[in-house]
């Protein structure tokens, strides 16, 4: 007993922890959380006109940024900054490229691939872009392309710039703490964690990671209590709901308490087969032949048209790009400094090649396999007539991801599997928001170590509070309203890092 209680102090202890950012970032969440519940009709309205007047004035920067990204990632990858390997030439690698990958994908995706993949082109095959009608064959292919595009290599390549410029400053400079602060020490700015600018920069990022984790989680909660309600026979309730919600919250934070290696690696091997396994089934006891087909009409359609997809909405304003792909792009943007920090952490010994491939070809290709597969045995019920997908709203969303589900052989366990699967990724990704958070409030020293593991269950429980009181407004549209608003500020981040990372890899060279 005595020594647990030294362990929790000195996990507490001020030598170890930055009390201005550990304060901060409390207030944040639990004021944010208070806003929501206080008046929540009068929020809702609130968060809807800041989003509107965000799409409105930002819509096109979140456009051109994301292009911008991808050909600059691809420039660092195949140039000769390419082979800047991360903790000096001598580095070995902490976990090996299976789990590194797991960890990647599991940590950068969430429960967002299981709760968009299989319902997402619903909402698109009515669109009339490019000159297709709705609901024809093309249409199809569009709309299956469409959430290929959202959560590709466009959208990875928005996660690799932080996670390139932090990475080279956390192991250049031998950091103890991860912050988003330290990406821009490549502008000169050797203690940039304690000025001005630092505190600016990491208090935006608190709050861009909150809002962004807050907005996913409760979003997912109702497709989750649907699932579990149907399993074990229940009514649907708020009870549920938050049963569901402490349930999670429970084995993340378990998960982050026993740490990487033990907790958050685990987790994402054991999903990663799981997953694959998931997915085979899907693929070979449903109509296999049909969903080979969409997922290739679909990735054909979008290579054809990517340039198309990428620069809709730039020049003139297009209803489709800001209620779908600015929203996506904000997604990414929102997480892209948290992804970064848990990448930078696991990618020592790697290459910057590595590590911008490695997100852009296995991040991306694992989205499409989920998009592809789940999409395709959906679409297939939608044309067959068995299952309505393409009336889909967001009201039904959840819903009809479960309906579906239980269209297929062995529809108890598939079900069980599929929320199981939804579990283990939001866990994973609560994971890394928890460790980075906790690493984000700890002390720069000498001593390169990880934060204590109670100062990691710490977080793990307080980051459980912004969904909650989602749970309790019980507002899908909220929550995703809250995504777009919270990567707003980062917008003047991203620059700053690109042109940190550039000039970081010039001195590199010239030294």
């Amino acid at each position: 007993m005595l020594h647990t209680m030294d362990e929790v102090f000195n996990s507490f202890n001020k030598k170890n922890v930055d009390y201005i950012t550990f304060v901060t970032s409390l207030v944040v969440v639990i004021g944010i959380a208070f806003f929501i519940l206080y008046n929540a009709e009068s929020t809702a309205i609130l968060i809807e006109d800041y989003k509107n007047s965000v799409i409105s004035v930002f819509g096109p920067i979140y456009l051109i940024l994301t292009p911008i990204c991808f050909i600059f990632m691809l420039y660092i990858a195949f140039s000769k900054y390419g082979k800047y390997k991360l903790g000096g030439n001598e580095a070995r690698t902490e976990f090996s490229t299976i789990s590194w990958m797991g960890m990647l994908f599991c940590g950068g995706i969430g429960g967002g691939i299981i709760y968009w993949s299989g319902v997402e082109w619903g909402y698109y095959v009515d669109e009339t872009l490019f000159g297709i009608s709705p609901y024809s064959e093309e249409a199809y292919a569009l709309s299956t392309a469409y959430g290929l595009f959202h959560w590709g290599i466009s959208a990875w390549a928005v996660y690799a710039i932080p996670a390139v410029a932090l990475s080279v400053s956390f192991y250049k400079y031998q950091l103890s703490t991860l912050r988003l602060s330290s990406s821009l020490r490549g502008l000169g700015l050797r203690n940039v964690e304690n000025s001005l600018l630092g505190r600016i920069v990491d208090f935006l990022f608190v709050i861009a990671t909150i809002g962004a984790a807050g907005g996913t989680i409760g979003s997912y909660m109702p497709m989750l209590s649907t699932g579990y309600s149907e399993i074990f026979n229940l009514d649907g309730s708020f009870i549920v709901d938050l049963s569901v919600l402490g349930f999670c919250v429970g084995l993340f934070g378990f998960s982050v308490y026993k740490g990487l290696t033990k907790g958050i690696k685990r987790l994402s091997d054991i999903n990663m087969i799981l997953a694959g396994i998931f997915l085979l089934i899907v693929l070979f006891l449903g109509p296999t032949f049909e969903i080979i087909k969409s997922a290739f009409n679909g990735l054909v359609f979008m290579f054809t048209h990517f340039w198309e997809m990428s620069t809709l909405g730039i020049s003139e304003q297009s209803d489709f790009a800001d209620t779908w792909t600015v929203f996506y792009w904000a997604w990414w943007v929102a997480f892209g400094p948290l992804v970064a920090l848990f990448v930078a952490r696991i990618s020592k010994g790697r290459t910057l090649r590595e590590v911008i491939l490695g997100m852009l070809v296995f991040g991306a290709l694992g989205s499409w396999l989920f998009f592809m597969i789940l999409g395709g045995y959906s679409m297939e019920l939608d044309v067959n007539k068995t299952l309505a997908v393409s009336e889909i709203t967001g009201s039904t969303h959840g819903d009809l991801a479960i309906a579906a589900i239980n269209t297929m052989p062995f529809d108890t366990l598939m079900l069980f599997l599929f929320c199981g699967i939804t579990v283990i990724f939001v866990i994973t990704s609560y994971d890394s928001m928890s460790y980075v958070i906790a690493y984000h409030v700890q002390k720069n020293s000498s001593e390169n170590k990880d934060p204590g593991k109670y100062l990691r269950l710490f977080w793990a429980v307080v980051l459980g509070i912004l969904p909650a009181a989602l749970i309790f407004y019980s507002s899908h549209q909220v929550a995703l309203n809250l995504i777009i608003l919270a990567s707003l500020p980062l917008l003047v981040i991203y620059p700053l890092m690109a042109f940190s990372v550039f000039k970081e890899l010039n001195v590199k060279e010239t030294n």
